[in-house]
């Protein structure tokens, strides 16, 4: 753009005539004048009065030039080669930072420390652009030779520094628990400022929990910030969210350490400062419970489940309840009693007393054809058997009077029976489960 005190409109004629340096050694009238002097061969007086009123005089002078768009400007012109090498052409600007990412940062001298650094184009606003010849603003800047204006939008291209090689191969610990995350690999991969490095593992493609240290080194006062999240492609895989949740939990209620494996000693310790909500805590303690159980029914029937944000009740009463199967016919489950409901009009008497007046008995349940459907699949079970030996009736006095009076019962009335062992302290519940 051509300010207005630079723009002369268009020109279709002129008297203007050549002007040219006087070259003293080729003067054929010998007349010995200052080599800084300006030969006017033909000219209009008012116009040789402007172009010889630049500033920096003799070295420049004003003079017209036609721009690309047809149109015509005063500029600077040198009238000679040295005048150039004395007062060369640069720019000075200023500029406003208009990339979101740099928006939060105040400190001007912090900023351009950072803008060094960028991994990519920097977007900028140009507030002040000035044309300078030497250390003198160009009072006629040639709008063709700025390579910005005042205004533009533009983009800083930061030099691509190449990263020293600097790794270190950690485990994660947390103070009196088992849990850890091990075999991390952190790898220099940016450099934010002169300061200030990036770490992450970001190339461990396999690990469920990516992590991201910020360390910056104020004259040998190292800081450290440890940032995570989970791997994007593995955040709806049971195991993957099981560890990263894990990770969390203890994260934010345990004390931490990164432990060096190469070197062996402890590179970086410390405790989460925020404070979580009871209720927020045991509920991520309540969704990791969940994910175990889910990862055992995966392992159990050779699938795997798609692991939404959100876990809907239904989902989790069926995933407890087959959960439970599966646990129980691993092992003799070991009991004190057993308590169950039966519906009058759903049993019979007789069977009803041999619950109360054996001495011995047993108890066995079979389920045939049973499908569990979780998180959107069907999980079909061929049988399911629940049997208990060597029991009997503890509240034997309660059903008696039950017995006695069970014609005038409703049929919808319920009747409670609580078994203990036959013979000692404990008996045992045997679960089969047929896939």
């Amino acid at each position: 753009m051509i300010d207005n005190k630079n723009k002369i409109g268009d020109i279709k004629s002129s008297n203007i005539g050549k002007i040219e340096q006087v070259n003293i050694e080729k003067q054929e009238n010998n007349t010995i004048i200052n080599k800084n002097e300006i030969k006017i061969t033909s000219a209009n007086n008012n116009f040789i009065d402007m172009t010889l009123s630049h500033s920096l005089f003799p070295d420049f002078i004003v003079d017209i030039k036609k721009m690309h768009d047809g149109k015509y400007a005063l500029v600077s012109k040198a009238t000679r080669k040295e005048s150039t090498l004395k007062y060369p052409v640069n720019f000075k600007s200023s500029f406003t930072v208009t990339d979101e990412r740099y928006k939060g940062i105040k400190d001007q001298k912090v900023l351009l420390d950072m803008l060094q650094y960028a991994d990519s184009p920097v977007e900028i606003k140009v507030t002040k652009f000035e044309q300078y010849l030497g250390d003198v603003i160009d009072p006629y800047p040639n709008p063709e030779l700025s390579p910005m204006q005042e205004g533009v939008k533009t983009y800083i291209l930061p030099h691509k520094k190449e990263l020293p090689k600097v790794f270190f191969n950690v485990e994660i610990c947390f103070k009196n628990c088992d849990f850890k995350l091990t075999d991390i690999n952190l790898k220099l991969t940016k450099q934010i400022s002169s300061n200030k490095f990036i770490f992450d593992n970001y190339e461990q493609t396999l690990k469920s929990v990516f992590i991201q240290l910020e360390v910056e080194d104020n004259d040998g006062k190292i800081k450290c910030n440890l940032n995570y999240k989970i791997n994007p492609i593995m955040q709806s895989q049971s195991n993957a969210v099981y560890e990263f949740n894990q990770f969390v939990l203890n994260l934010i209620t345990k004390p931490y350490s990164m432990y060096d494996l190469e070197k062996q000693k402890t590179i970086m310790s410390g405790k989460n400062t925020k404070n979580y909500e009871t209720k927020k805590i045991k509920g991520l303690e309540q969704y990791i419970s969940i994910l175990k159980k889910i990862i055992t029914i995966e392992e159990y029937f050779n699938i795997k489940f798609e692991i939404p944000n959100t876990i809907e009740d239904d989902d989790i009463l069926t995933i407890n309840k087959l959960y439970k199967y599966i646990s129980d016919s691993r092992e003799k489950i070991k009991a004190t009693d057993i308590r169950f409901s039966v519906i009058k009009g759903q049993s019979e008497i007789e069977r009803l007393k041999q619950l109360v007046y054996m001495e011995r008995t047993s108890i066995m349940t079979v389920s045939e054809d049973v499908v569990f459907n979780i998180l959107g699949i069907d999980i079909k079970v061929k049988k399911i058997t629940e049997k208990y030996d060597d029991i009997k009736c503890s509240n034997i006095q309660e059903l008696t009077e039950i017995i006695n009076n069970y014609e005038s019962l409703n049929d919808n009335y319920e009747i409670r029976i609580i078994m203990i062992s036959a013979k000692g302290k404990y008996f045992y519940k045997e679960t089969e489960v047929i896939k």
